[in-house]
């Protein structure tokens, strides 16, 4: 009888353990799917290297600091993140700063409707040009930012705007007369 009732609390304590881990990872599959767990690294080039000057990029002037919002189709936080984007392009036009949608997927209702959202940036670059653009800048997760100086210059990165611009080198002030 002492066998048995130590053969069952073993087994209950065995299957406490396997309900914790069952929870944990639901959790985080939860936190997975609705974008409120994102990649720890972004990839590209770091900040205070240089990166592909904006100008390469299609529809940037020459001389205009940019701010590159990554996004793709199928990413949950970069439904999160888009609104935020389009959002935020007031702001940076005030700053001197023009934002840049890159977006990344298979055509289809997803990238529309993203591609929609992301519209007060300008025509977010798709298809090729997206392509091209995500390997010039070897991203490795997104939703992923970079804020560029002119020369191509990496001033800041991170998985969310305010990460970019947090993270962004100050810019070296003009000197007079050289």
């Amino acid at each position: 009888m002492i066998a048995v009732v130590c053969g069952l609390a073993i087994l209950g304590i065995i299957e406490i353990f396997h309900l914790a881990v069952t929870t944990a990872l639901v959790r985080r599959i939860r936190a997975l799917q609705t974008g409120t767990a994102v990649a720890p690294g972004v990839g590209g080039p770091a900040v205070g290297e240089r990166g592909p000057k904006p100008a390469s990029l299609p529809g940037v002037p020459e001389d205009t600091d940019i701010l590159v919002g990554f996004f793709s189709s199928g990413c949950p936080a970069c439904r999160t993140e888009a609104p935020r984007f389009a959002e935020a392009v007031p702001v940076l036009g005030k700053a001197g700063i023009r934002p840049v949608a890159v977006l990344n997927g298979v055509a289809g209702q997803e990238r529309d409707s993203l591609a929609a959202t992301l519209a007060p940036t300008g025509v977010p670059m798709l298809d090729e040009a997206a392509r091209q653009a995500f390997r010039a800048f070897a991203i490795s997760g997104t939703p992923a930012f970079f804020l560029l100086r002119t020369d191509g210059t990496v001033a800041g990165k991170g998985v969310t705007i305010e990460q970019a611009v947090i993270s962004a080198e100050p810019r070296e002030p003009a000197t007079a007369g050289g």
